[in-house]
């Protein structure tokens, strides 16, 4: 009853059969010589995908534990030019306290040595004034006198004269 249904409408199961074996040599023709190199050329670039896909992770990954490395160089460098720095600072203030030192000392010789300088200076002073007015006590005794005395006279009053002045 269903061929009589479908020989009604056109349908002839001989060629329905005809069509349906030259389907199956068909595709499996098509398996042995299409899909086959179809599906392994599908493999091999799911493959290459995925295998990029993971080079891709580890670039990733190796770029985070770059830049991670990179960032403890950057503070590890930071922290080195800091004690550097540090360093230098304090080089610099024990210089400055030496050559602070240094200067006292010069200064404190300096003021001692002009302290000497003053003191001859004050000695000598004294002593030309004293010479000065003993010649001048000399000439003024000479002209209330009015008479000279000899040279050798002139010095021996001199040295009594100094002599009861120190």
């Amino acid at each position: 009853m269903i061929l009589e249904t479908l020989g009604k409408v056109g349908f002839e199961w001989k060629m329905a059969l005809f069509n349906f074996v030259n389907f199956l040599i068909v595709f499996a023709i098509l398996k042995k010589y299409a899909f086959g190199p179809i599906t392994k050329v599908i493999e091999e670039r799911q493959k290459k995908v995925n295998d990029s896909v993971d080079n891709i992770q580890k670039a990733k990954t190796e770029l985070g534990v770059a830049e991670r490395r990179a960032q403890e160089m950057i503070d590890e460098a930071k922290v080195a030019a800091n004690k550097v720095a540090e360093k230098a600072h304090e080089q610099g203030k024990v210089q400055v306290d030496k050559m602070k030192a240094i200067a006292k000392t010069e200064i404190g010789q300096l003021v001692d040595q002009a302290k000497r300088n003053i003191e001859i200076d004050r000695k000598e002073m004294k002593e030309t004034l004293r010479t000065e007015t003993v010649e001048l006590v000399v000439l003024a005794v000479q002209k209330i006198i009015s008479e000279k005395l000899d040279d050798k006279k002139d010095q021996a009053y001199i040295k009594d004269i100094l002599a009861t002045l120190k």
